[in-house]
C-alpha cells in the first residue's frame, strides 16, 4: 500500500512538472514560430494545441527542426543538458515518455470529441474510453498524431487484434492496408518523412482540405450513368454489372463474391444520386463502383448502408467520402483492390458489422 501510494505521488508530481514546463517555456518557444500560440495566454495555448491535431503536429515538427532552442528545457535534475530521448529529465521522465503522454492526451481528447456511444445505455464517453484503453499502449510517437483520426475509426477489437503492428503502419496507406487485412505483414518504408503525412479527417467531421479531382471530366474509362441506372434514374440496375462481376480481379476484391443474389440485391438498393456522386466525383469505372459499394455494405451492414447509399441518402455524407477519396488520389486508373482498401479504411471503426446483422 505504501509503495503504491508513493508511486502514485511520484507520477502526479512528474505530470505536474511536465504540464508546467509544457505550458510555460515550451509554449513560449513554440510561440516564436506559431503566431496563433503567441497571441494566447500560456494555458490556453497549451489546451488549444492538445485539441488541434494539425497544430500539435506542427509543434512536433518545430521541436524536431529547432531542438537546440529547447536546450534549457531538456536538462536532468542537476541541470545538465540531455540529448538522448531515453535519459530522465528533471521531471523524472524521459523525453520519449513525455512525448507519449502528449500524444495520448491529444488522442483521448479527439476520441471523446468524435466518438458517440453505440447504444443509449452507454455512458457518454464509454466508446471513446474503450478505444483509448485498447490503443494507449501503442500511442508512443509524435508521427502518430496525424494518424489519430484514422485510429478513431477502428473498433477496439480490431486494435487488440493488430496490437503492436500499429507501430509498423506509419503512413495512412499502410494503416489502411492493415485495417483491411489485419493478418498481413506491414511493409515499412526505409525512410519516413512525417511532414508529408496529412491529417486524415473523420468521415463525419468537416473537411478543411479541399483538392481538385485527380482526373478530368469525361475520362473514357469512366462509366456512363445512363448505362447503369434505371430509366427513372432512381436506382442502379444490378444487371448492368453482370459481366463486371465475373472479372477475376473484381471477384478477388469483393467480399462474399459467390453470393451473386445478395450482390444483386445490394446494388439494386443503391440510389441514383449517391452512385452519380461517386462516379462523377472520382471518374469511377464500373468495376470500381461495384467493389467500393460492396465493401462499404460489408463493412457497415445493410441498415447504415441504406442510409448512406440508398435512394434517400444524404448527399453531403457521400460527398465527404468523395473528398477523402480525392485526397488519396483515387481515380479511374486506380486498381480495384486499392478501391476496396480505401473503402474498408473509411468504415473501419464499424468493425465489419454486416457480419453481425
Amino acid at each position: 500500500m505504501v509503495a503504491n501510494a508513493t508511486a502514485m505521488t511520484d507520477t502526479a508530481t512528474a505530470v505536474f512538472r511536465i504540464n508546467g514546463t509544457l505550458q510555460g517555456p515550451v509554449v513560449d518557444i513554440l510561440g516564436q514560430f506559431l503566431p496563433e500560440l503567441k497571441a494566447l495566454p500560456r494555458e490556453q495555448a497549451y489546451e488549444r494545441t492538445l485539441d488541434d491535431l494539425g497544430l500539435l503536429s506542427r509543434c512536433f515538427q518545430i521541436f524536431g527542426k529547432e531542438r537546440q532552442r529547447f536546450r534549457y528545457v531538456l536538462v536532468d535534475e542537476r541541470r545538465r543538458p540531455v540529448t538522448e530521448d531515453n535519459v530522465p529529465l528533471s521531471c523524472g521522465r524521459t523525453l520519449a515518455e513525455v512525448i507519449a503522454m502528449v500524444v495520448r492526451t491529444a488522442a483521448k481528447r479527439y476520441f471523446r470529441r468524435t466518438l458517440t456511444p453505440a447504444t443509449a445505455d452507454e455512458a457518454p464517453d464509454s466508446s471513446a474510453d474503450e478505444l483509448y484503453d485498447a490503443i494507449k499502449a501503442y500511442l508512443l510517437h509524435d508521427w502518430q498524431v496525424p494518424l489519430v483520426p484514422a485510429y478513431a475509426e477502428m473498433e477496439p477489437a480490431l486494435v487488440r487484434r493488430v496490437g503492436a503492428k500499429l507501430l509498423d503502419a506509419r503512413e495512412p496507406e499502410a494503416l489502411a492496408r492493415l485495417i483491411a487485412d489485419p493478418d498481413a505483414p506491414v511493409v515499412r518504408p526505409t525512410t519516413i518523412d512525417t511532414t508529408s503525412i496529412p491529417v486524415m479527417p473523420s468521415l463525419f467531421a468537416p473537411l478543411s482540405v479541399k483538392t481538385e479531382p485527380p482526373v478530368a471530366r469525361g475520362n473514357p474509362r469512366t462509366v456512363r450513368m445512363e448505362d447503369i441506372l434505371t430509366p427513372d434514374g432512381q436506382r442502379l440496375r444490378a444487371e448492368a454489372f453482370t459481366q463486371t462481376l465475373l472479372d477475376p480481379e473484381v471477384r478477388a476484391a469483393l467480399p462474399n463474391a459467390d453470393q451473386i443474389v445478395k450482390i444483386g440485391d445490394v446494388l439494386r438498393g443503391v440510389g441514383g444520386a449517391p452512385a452519380t456522386a461517386l462516379v462523377e466525383g472520382l471518374g469511377l469505372r464500373r468495376d470500381q463502383l461495384a467493389v467500393m459499394l460492396m465493401v462499404a455494405q460489408d463493412s457497415i451492414g445493410s441498415t447504415v448502408f441504406g442510409r448512406l447509399f440508398g435512394p434517400r441518402a444524404d448527399p453531403e455524407l457521400v460527398g465527404r467520402i468523395v473528398d477523402r477519396a480525392r485526397m488519396r488520389g483515387l481515380g479511374p486508373e486506380t486498381d480495384v483492390i486499392d478501391c476496396a482498401i480505401f473503402m474498408r479504411g473509411v468504415f473501419a471503426r464499424f468493425g465489419h458489422r454486416s457480419r453481425r446483422d
